[in-house]
């Protein structure tokens, strides 16, 4: 069966499987089980329709490249739907990420960098933070339509691998973030310009999961992106590393994390790029078998 399978497809159709056995095991849990259980099990089968497509008419470029770039509509269909997850299985975890925090650095940091809040830095800052959905996309479509396949397969594998490494964290780790256990300490209110506000207010509006703090997917996808471009593009490389580098310190200025979850996106970064390499070229070797 794996060997008609592609490592992208099967890395979804493996993932989106993990979240059916849990809307399984803890049914009673969840308020709209039946729906997310649909909800999944209709992704799954269309994981699975990609993957057939993908084996009988690849030679149709137009079907090639639904499926070749279809992980970018499962990230986000499968996080989406994990707004009605991650609320139910596992109490938040965010007093214990506050605890640390303080052990780490004496303060709360979002609390302490709020004297430093500039609203022109804050819209600056706002622009890296949403800059996090256009990286890796950029990256993999440069690859893909500059005919570097083998190089953007393992770009694409390892970065799927890393946002559902991520995902289930979310599930067993959930943590709604500083902005709001955090409000009540804040003196500063966090509004900044026209750019800003708008950027907050629309992601606020459009995010369905909320507890996505434990580890940083922000610092961890991008940082995944970055080693990438370094690898293949280089001159993309100089261009994201600004821009990342902003992006990190966002999280943190905007509230949306705690410095341990940069912390633990660092070294989810460096676990994903580490298994990627080591899950491509077993997946290479199984299939020449």
């Amino acid at each position: 069966m794996t060997r008609r399978l592609n490592l992208l497809d099967f890395l979804t159709i493996v993932f989106i499987t993990i979240i059916i056995l849990l809307l399984i095991l803890f049914y009673p849990r969840f308020p709209h089980g039946w729906q997310l259980l649909l909800g999944y099990i209709i992704l799954l089968l269309l994981a699975l329709l990609v993957s057939d497509a993908r084996h009988r008419w690849n030679k149709i470029d137009i079907v090639r490249i639904l499926c070749d770039l279809s992980p970018i509509f499962f990230i986000l269909a499968i996080f989406e739907l994990l707004g009605g997850v991650t609320p139910y299985l596992r109490p938040d975890i965010d007093s214990l990420l506050i605890k640390t925090d303080l052990v780490l650095f004496g303060v709360h940091p979002t609390v302490w960098i709020e004297n430093f809040f500039i609203p022109w830095v804050a819209d600056t800052l706002a622009l890296a933070y949403i800059s996090y959905y256009f990286i890796p996309l950029v990256l993999i479509l440069t690859l893909y339509f500059g005919g570097r396949t083998n190089e953007f397969f393992l770009t694409a594998s390892t970065l799927l691998l890393g946002y559902y490494i991520c995902y289930i964290l979310y599930i067993f780790m959930p943590a709604i973030g500083p902005r709001f256990t955090l409000a009540s300490l804040q003196e500063v209110s966090l509004r900044g310009g026209i750019i800003m506000n708008t950027i907050v207010d629309t992601l606020n509006t459009l995010e369905r999961n909320k507890r996505d703090c434990f580890p940083s997917g922000h610092t961890q996808i991008v940082l995944v992106s970055l080693w990438f471009a370094f690898k293949y593009r280089r001159p993309l490389f100089w261009i994201y590393l600004p821009i990342i580098i902003a992006l990190i310190i966002s999280t943190v200025y905007l509230r949306y994390h705690y410095v341990i979850d940069l912390i633990a996106g660092v070294a989810a970064a460096g676990i994903t790029i580490l298994l990627g390499e080591i899950l491509l070229a077993r997946w290479v070797s199984h299939k020449g078998d």
